[in-house]
C-alpha cells in the first residue's frame, strides 16, 4: 500500500458519497461502508497495479464497479490508466467503451478467427500460489502463441476487451480486481468467469 493508494480511494468514496449517499462502499484499502438502505455496493480497487507504480511502469489504474445489493448483478464498472491515457467503462447491458485521445469507440473484443492468440495472466507474491498458477498456465499455453504478464488484473480484462489480447486467467484475485474489468469484458461480448470464492480462477475467453 502507497499513500497515493489511500489517496485514490478516498477520492473515489468522496465522489460515490456525493452522489450516492445511501450506496454501500467496499475497497481494497479502507474499512467497508454499510448501509441497510443500499441497493449498490461499490467495489474499488484504488490502485490495481501498485509495484508497476512505485518502478515507473505504466500499467496500473483505479478500477471501481459497482453492483445490486439485491441480486449481485454487476452493473456499471470503469477503469482509468492515467499513465496510458485510456479509460474503459461499461454498463450493464450498454456495452464497453474505450477513451482514448479524446476519442470514444464501442470496443468488441478480438477476432474470432485470430490465429495467433495471445493470453494474458497475472501471479500470486506466495510462492505457493505461483507454483499453483504456473501448472494451470502449462495446460493452457497449447491454445496460445505467446503470454503476456502486465501486473493489472484490472486492465488484462480490459485488453482482452479491446482486442489487444485473446484472452485473460488469473487464480487468487480478490473481488476489486476484477469487479469492473470483468462487466467490461463481457459488454465487450466476451465470455466471463468470476471467482466465487478467493483463490477460485477468473477467466475471460476460454478456448
Amino acid at each position: 500500500m502507497t499513500d497515493a493508494d489511500l489517496a485514490a480511494e478516498t477520492i473515489v468514496r468522496a465522489e460515490i458519497a456525493r452522489y450516492r449517499p445511501e450506496d454501500s462502499i467496499t475497497g481494497e484499502e479502507l474499512d467497508a461502508k454499510t448501509s441497510s438502505k443500499a441497493k449498490v455496493r461499490w467495489s474499488i480497487d484504488p490502485l490495481d497495479g501498485t509495484v508497476n507504480y512505485t518502478r515507473g511502469l505504466p500499467h496500473f489504474a483505479t478500477s471501481v464497479g459497482a453492483a445490486s445489493t439485491e441480486t449481485g448483478e454487476w452493473l456499471v464498472g470503469v477503469v482509468v490508466a492515467p499513465k496510458l491515457g485510456v479509460t474503459y467503462f461499461a454498463k450493464k447491458g450498454g456495452g464497453a467503451w474505450k477513451i482514448e485521445a479524446g476519442q470514444t469507440k464501442q470496443i468488441f473484443g478480438p477476432p474470432k478467427n485470430r490465429t495467433t492468440r495471445i493470453l494474458a495472466t497475472g501471479f500470486s507474491y506466495s510462492a505457493a500460489h505461483r507454483a499453483e498458477q504456473i501448472e494451470f498456465l502449462g495446460a493452457q499455453i497449447h491454445n496460445f502463441v505467446d503470454v503476456r504478464r502486465l501486473g493489472s488484473a484490472a486492465l488484462d480484462a480490459c485488453l482482452v476487451a479491446d482486442g489487444t489480447v485473446d484472452a485473460y486467467y488469473e487464480l487468487h484475485t480478490k473481488e476489486y480486481d476484477w469487479a469492473a474489468g470483468l462487466l467490461i469484458a463481457e459488454e465487450a461480448g466476451q465470455r466471463v468467469k468470476r471467482a466465487s470464492f478467493e483463490g477460485d480462477l477468473i477467466w475471460v475467453n476460454a478456448f
